[in-house]
């Protein structure tokens, strides 16, 4: 069995001149959850407000991969 691991979340926005909304990254995190990807590294929750918005609004959404 294969699983997948993606750190676009936490990693990706971390990259110069990138700055993830809230809302983009529930939207991203749908779409790999979509795509099939186990698991999704959302970020840290407590670091930051966006973060904090983030996993606050994740919480409320169905994935089908059940997986962070």
């Amino acid at each position: 069995m294969i699983l997948l691991f993606d750190t676009t979340l936490r990693d990706g926005s971390q990259a110069e001149g990138i700055s993830y909304s809230p809302h983009d990254k529930l939207r991203i995190a749908q779409e790999l959850d979509r795509l099939g990807v186990n698991y999704i590294e959302g970020g840290w929750p407590g670091s930051n407000p966006k973060d904090n918005q983030f996993f606050k609004e994740a919480h409320k959404l169905k994935f089908r991969q059940h997986a962070w």
